[in-house]
This record gives C-alpha cells, structure tokens and sequence, in this order.
C-alpha cells in the first residue's frame, strides 16, 4: 500500500512539472539593423556574420517581450543587408519554471518580406 501511495506522489508531482513549462512560436517581422563581422572567440574558433534585427511590427503575444534579437547570416536570405525586411520564425519555450532557468528564445529561419 505504501508503494502504490508513493507512485501516485511521484505522477502528482511529475504531472504539476510538466504544466509548468511554457512554450510560444510564431512569425515576426523584423527589419535588419546591423550586421556583426565574422569575431574570432578562441584562437582558431570563429563565429560567423550576424543580423541585429529590431522588431517593425506591433509587439506579438509572445511568452516576454521581444524588441532586438539578432539571428546567424545563414539563416537569412542570402545578401541580407541593412534595412531589409525580415520574417523570422521566433520560439520562446521554457521547459520548466521552477528550475530557476530562464526563457529560452530561438530565432530563425528568416525569408524576405
């Protein structure tokens, strides 16, 4: 008996965590702002080109607030380029807030308007 009280315990709980996580994803228009060089992190590591892009439409329901993100150059049109005008599939999810870890957001692809 205290083996079956115990299961229903762990599935309560197991179930309380799983409804705590939030998830969000949509299309969002975005203009390109700038573009970041290639910068080397380590020696003989580098980062590619990046977008900074600022939102130009009104503010989505998004889980919070997005206003500047920025996304890798690969996942861009190709020639890309200041003031053109992106939409991005934008993801925001947080898989469980009661760990203490923030929202997790996740940009791109992105196709031209």
């Amino acid at each position: 008996m205290k083996a079956l009280k115990a299961c229903v315990a762990v599935l309560a709980v197991g179930s309380l965590l799983v409804g705590c996580g939030s998830e969000w994803e949509d299309d969002v228009r975005f203009k390109v702002a700038r573009v970041t060089p290639e910068t080397q992190v380590t020696p003989g590591t580098t980062t590619g080109p990046r977008l900074i892009l600022e939102i130009d439409q009104e503010k989505p329901d998004s889980v919070t607030e997005i206003s500047t993100e920025s996304v890798a150059a690969d996942q861009a049109p190709e020639g890309a380029a200041v003031g053109d005008v992106l939409v991005c599939k934008v993801r925001q999810w947080d898989d469980n807030s009661l760990d203490g870890v923030g929202l997790t957001t996740d940009v791109g692809p992105c196709r031209a308007a």
